[in-house]
């Protein structure tokens, strides 16, 4: 089982990636995480290197947070794996973050919502936590 500090350190690792692809940085990062990746190895380097092109592409597409969402993860799990069987990688994965731009944090204008109540109902809506909905009588009629 990995050690929980490298699972942080692969979620870091991944934030950053993401955050990367969408700044000027991008092919710096392109290049580093493709060597990280590959390990020394042409096929896993290019390999990985298709990877990266594919996050860019994502990255560019305007209202994919869905996307976005997968991609952290699926960069997340790749990298974990790289540290799995590369404990050594560690190091060397540091330094790829500390080159890169920290992510930027989600404001609460870039949550969207669509949030709709009909018929004198209630909306409630969490973006961080948990949510509960107490149930309620509806309300006495006039007539």
């Amino acid at each position: 089982m990995i050690p929980e500090w490298l699972t942080t350190l692969a979620a870091a690792g991944s934030a950053a990636l993401v955050n990367a692809a969408s700044t000027d940085v991008w092919q710096a990062a392109r290049e580093r995480f493709a060597r990280l990746l590959g390990r020394g190895d042409p096929d896993r380097t290019e390999a990985a290197t298709r990877r990266l092109d594919d996050l860019h592409r994502v990255v560019r597409e305007p209202g994919n947070e869905r996307e976005l969402a997968e991609a952290r993860r699926a960069w997340r799990l790749r990298l974990q794996d790289l540290l799995e069987e590369n404990p050594d990688a560690a190091d060397e994965l540091r330094f790829a973050i500390a080159e890169l731009p920290p992510p930027r944090p989600i404001s609460a204008a870039a949550v969207r919502q669509d949030n709709r109540a009909y018929d004198h109902g209630t909306v409630n809506a969490v973006v961080n936590g948990d949510l509960t909905v107490h149930p309620t009588r509806p309300a006495a009629s006039d007539g």
